[in-house]
């Protein structure tokens, strides 16, 4: 994580006396004309060369130190992973607009990919599965990219849905750039959230940086017109900053509850106001393709800057061994980021990197996750969101549709 420096400017002065009263005045007077044109000769270029390196540093975003932004991240580092090859130039650089003074995600560019046949198989084996065990096929979406070959097959992927506590993907994204522009210093206890929220899915956390990226607080009361208004304004700048980079649609304004520093379990105040009807509520919606997206461009090095990648990646990295997994979550308000996901079924001998994001409620179960096989013999991605209580209720679903495109993608027999 980058580290702020601020230049300061030391002005030191050197007196020296002399003491002549032999010598007379008048040479006082004409050494000190001298003395006088030769400083403002020396300050008028001191002033151009400072002049100068401001208009440079300015000039040149891409010098902030990207290599301290990894230093206070997670405490297991990602083994090296190849990226994929991409068409796309991004700017490498959290932008702000200069006519709209907005603050945009940098990868406005979509992904070059190609529709897949065989992927194109593997999810409709997935789709099978699932009627096969009377899950609803209308409340399912999946996207499935294949990165060796820059292809995609998908189902249902641009169907907006209740992502969870996939949206703390988001969030660590749109963090991560405001920091990266001096917007959010960086300290200890922002790198404490930011951790509990990726690795733990904590929702205290996730409140906390939420605050910090709008500059908006969750009230117990309702607010007036006026009020709601600009607080509003102030949190659908996460949506503002994805969509326009192109993530149509997308809506990760609000919060994930319960909170408990707050001592609020479910949505009140101004919170629940931005809801709209509550007979039709307005929630977080996200596709599988814009989660699958996100996933692409952070593995690929594009998410804000190149040196936040070894920092999501530490981040998102989850340990697929079962005597590792078996023994999570390290408290019990904590699901297992593992366990019924994606990744529970996956053979740990065989993956040599392997990074999700979960989210599951009472209603629903969603993941995105990164797959790299063998040493980047085959890498991949999967999203799948399940808007049901079926698929929350499944223990199995998510790791059979996982090992159904594990084996289909490597050629392993089931």
């Amino acid at each position: 994580m980058p580290k702020h420096n601020f230049r300061k400017l030391h002005d030191s002065r050197q007196q020296f006396v002399t003491k002549s009263p032999q010598i007379p005045m008048q040479y006082f007077q004409f050494y000190g004309l001298i003395a006088l044109v030769a400083m403002i000769i020396v300050g008028a270029f001191g002033v151009g060369t400072l002049v100068a390196e401001n208009t440079n540093n300015q000039n040149s975003p891409t010098q902030t130190n990207t290599n301290s932004q990894t230093s206070a991240v997670a405490s297991r580092k990602p083994n090296t992973i190849s990226t994929p090859i991409t068409n796309s130039q991004p700017i490498l650089q959290a932008e702000i607009s200069e006519n709209t003074g907005e603050f945009i995600y940098n990868v406005s560019t979509v992904p070059n990919l190609k529709e897949s046949e065989k992927l194109g198989k593997i999810v409709a084996d997935l789709v099978k599965y699932a009627k096969k065990n009377n899950l609803p096929t209308k409340k399912l979406s999946i996207t499935l990219i294949d990165l060796n070959q820059n292809t995609i097959a998908n189902y249902q992927q641009d169907t907006a849905r209740y992502p969870a506590s996939v949206v703390k993907l988001f969030w660590m994204i749109a963090l991560n750039a405001q920091i990266q522009r001096g917007l959010i210093p960086f300290d200890s206890s922002i790198n404490k959230d930011l951790n509990d929220m990726i690795i733990k899915s904590d929702n205290d956390a996730a409140s906390r940086i939420v605050d910090r990226i709008t500059g908006t607080q969750s009230y117990a009361k309702n607010l007036d017109n006026e009020q709601l208004k600009t607080w509003k304004n102030n949190r659908e700048k996460l949506n503002n900053f994805f969509q326009k980079a192109g993530y149509k649609n997308i809506n990760i304004s609000q919060k994930t509850f319960p909170i408990e520093y707050l001592n609020i379990q479910e949505p009140q105040g101004a919170d629940l106001q931005i809801r709209g009807n509550s007979n039709n509520p307005q929630r977080n919606r996200i596709t599988t393709y814009q989660a699958a997206r996100l996933m692409y461009e952070i593995v690929s090095a594009q998410a804000v800057a190149p040196g936040y990648l070894e920092q999501n990646l530490g981040l998102l990295k989850r340990d697929i061994n079962p005597a590792v997994w078996r023994k999570q979550p390290p408290n019990p308000i904590d699901f297992n980021p593992v366990e019924s996901f994606l990744g529970e079924s996956l053979p740990a001998n065989k993956i040599t990197f392997f990074a999700s994001k979960a989210g599951w409620t009472s209603f629903s179960r969603q993941e995105v996750a990164f797959v790299n096989v063998n040493s980047a013999k085959n890498r991949y991605i999967l999203a799948i969101f399940g808007d049901d209580a079926a698929y929350a209720r499944s223990k199995k679903v998510f790791p059979q549709m996982s090992r159904i495109v594990f084996d289909r993608i490597t050629n392993s027999k089931l």
